[in-house]
């Protein structure tokens, strides 16, 4: 897979962050895989911010994965943000060979991921 992105949605990023009773806000997404024949799904993240009843606590988690089952994960998406960033600067391949350029990014999205 090389650039597949969710569309914009209607969602304020500020509701979104509001409406998390408990949770964590992934920053800087740097690594990822997917497994398709087992509908499996792994990406890491810089760092989490965690949040309690709609506000930032000041706790921070780092390195953190997220993974979980593509299509629990599809349809665990409560909320789509009306922002839209990409970057262009990275590349998907298998080893040494077969690197492909790739892109990613996209609006925020509000699901239920299992962390580590």
């Amino acid at each position: 897979m090389t650039n597949t992105y969710f569309m914009p949605g209607n969602d304020k990023l500020e509701d979104m962050i509001k409406s998390i009773k408990y949770g964590y806000m992934l920053f800087d997404t740097n690594n990822g895989m997917e497994d398709p024949k087992n509908w499996q799904m792994q990406c890491t993240a810089q760092f989490g911010k965690e949040i309690k009843d709609g506000q930032f606590t000041g706790k921070l988690v780092s390195p953190v994965v997220m993974s979980g089952y593509v299509p629990d994960i599809l349809h665990s998406i409560s909320m789509v943000s009306d922002d839209f960033e990409l970057d262009g600067v990275g590349s998907c391949g298998k080893g040494y060979k077969e690197w492909v350029l790739v892109s990613d990014g996209g609006p925020y999205l509000k699901a239920k991921v299992k962390l580590g």
